[in-house]
């Protein structure tokens, strides 16, 4: 079963979504009529992948990000042989 719900309403219905969501609905968030988001509950692999990070960052053997925010800008690399990507991909498969 699947509702669609406005941002506005959302925001003012929160708690009731997420329980609705927890009990196995499915909340389809809208913006101004078109969806945007999907609220659904988790499942079992999604927590055990949680569980596993946390156990990660106590041991030792995954580091969390020093800060939030994105990668930034992607800079291309130049190529020491003046070929694009493509060109040494073919190449690299003999096309």
């Amino acid at each position: 079963m699947s509702a669609n719900i406005g941002i506005r309403e959302l925001k003012a219905k929160l708690s009731e979504c997420v329980r609705r969501a927890a009990d196995g609905e499915c909340i389809i968030v809208t913006d101004r009529g078109r969806p945007v988001a999907q609220l659904t509950a988790l499942d079992g692999s999604t927590l055990d992948d949680l569980a596993r990070i946390e156990q990660g960052v106590a041991e030792g053997w995954i580091t969390p990000a020093k800060r939030r925010g994105g990668l930034g800008p992607i800079r291309p690399i130049a190529s020491s042989s003046g070929l694009t990507i493509a060109e040494i991909f073919d190449e690299d498969r003999g096309d």
